[in-house]
C-alpha cells in the first residue's frame, strides 16, 4: 500500500502521456489526409516554368524558346475532355517521337526513374521502378485534371 499513490502517478502519467501521442496521430493522419500529393508534384517539378497558377508564367517561362501552355485549359482546348493520355505522355517524355521535333520540357519519366532508385535504396526487397514512374506521372495528371477551367 506505500506504494499505492506513485503506481497511481505512473498509471496517471502513462494515461496521459498515450492521449496526448494518440491525439498527435489523429492529427497526423488527418493532417496526411489533407494533402494534396498531386499538388505538392506539380508545385515541386512544374511550377518553375508553368506558373503556380498552371497558366504558363513560371519564372523559368520568359527564358524558353517555347512558352509553356497554360495548363488550366487543357479540357477545353480539347473539346471539354481532359487528353489524360496525351498529358501523361507528354509528362513522361520517354516515348518521344522524332518526327515531332526537339523538346524543351524535361523528360520526366527518365527523372523519376532515377529517382526510384533513391527512394527504394534501403529496402530490402526487390521493387517495380516503373510503378514508381508512373504513379508520379498519374498524380500529375490527376491534378492537372482537377484544375480544369470550364
Amino acid at each position: 500500500m506505500k506504494n499505492a499513490p506513485l503506481a497511481i502517478l505512473l498509471l496517471t502519467t502513462t494515461l496521459s502521456l498515450s492521449a496526448t501521442a494518440f491525439a498527435q496521430t489523429i492529427k497526423t493522419d488527418a493532417q496526411a489526409a489533407k494533402t494534396d500529393f498531386g499538388k505538392k508534384e506539380y508545385e515541386l517539378q512544374c511550377s518553375v516554368c508553368h506558373g503556380m497558377d498552371a497558366k504558363g508564367n513560371g519564372l523559368l517561362g520568359a527564358i524558353l524558346k517555347v512558352v509553356p501552355p497554360d495548363l488550366t485549359a487543357l479540357a477545353r482546348k480539347n473539346g471539354g475532355v481532359f487528353p489524360a493520355d496525351r498529358i501523361s505522355s507528354a509528362i513522361d517524355g520517354r516515348g518521344e517521337i522524332a518526327s515531332h521535333g526537339s523538346r524543351e520540357m524535361p523528360i520526366w519519366g527518365n527523372r523519376y526513374a532515377m529517382n526510384a532508385a533513391e527512394y527504394f535504396v534501403d529496402v530490402p526487397f526487390p521493387y517495380d521502378r516503373e510503378a514508381f514512374v508512373r504513379a508520379r506521372v498519374l498524380l500529375l495528371v490527376d491534378y492537372l485534371n482537377r484544375i480544369q477551367q470550364k
